[in-house]
């Protein structure tokens, strides 16, 4: 199967061009074009465009789960986009990422996993701790529509 490139930031879900009308029909073709969307959004992670990630490839109705709650404000799954980037860029804004690994992705159907290790700092200490994460990521359409973070 030949991927279809979408530039860096180019929305491909549903507001923009779509993958929709373009995914193949077989199993074996749609894991393809599953694991190409995911091999695109692991890239951009890897190259810290977490923000041009997002926008490229999460859903409107998108939603993430995390084992807990940052605080009253910002809920352990939020849902909807504005929701999803307010709530990932409270987790990252606190802290600095000194040092990021990502294995995968792994890709299973319409899904696919990510094992994150990182090197985190908290600026106002200067307290530097590793956090590790798992990504489980779930693909409708070209699109991102669920997010569940394990932490170990």
């Amino acid at each position: 199967m030949v991927a279809r490139r979408v530039p860096s930031g180019e929305r491909r879900c549903a507001w923009g061009a779509s993958l929709a009308t373009s995914l193949p029909k077989s199993a074996v073709a749609l894991m393809a074009a599953i694991d190409d969307a995911a091999r695109e959004f692991t890239a951009m992670l890897r190259l810290g465009q977490l923000e041009v990630a997002g926008k490229t490839f999460w859903s409107p109705d998108v939603t993430s789960a995390a084992p807990a709650a940052l605080s009253d404000d910002i809920p352990a799954t939020p849902s909807g986009l504005a929701a999803v980037r307010a709530i990932g860029s409270a987790r990252v804004g606190t802290v600095r990422i000194d040092d990021l690994g990502i294995d995968g992705p792994f890709v299973t159907g319409n899904q696919f996993a990510l094992f994150l290790d990182m090197l985190i700092t908290d600026p106002a200490s200067g307290e530097a701790k590793p956090f590790a994460e798992i990504g489980i990521v779930t693909v409708r359409d070209g699109c991102i529509v669920e997010e569940r973070f394990f932490y170990a």
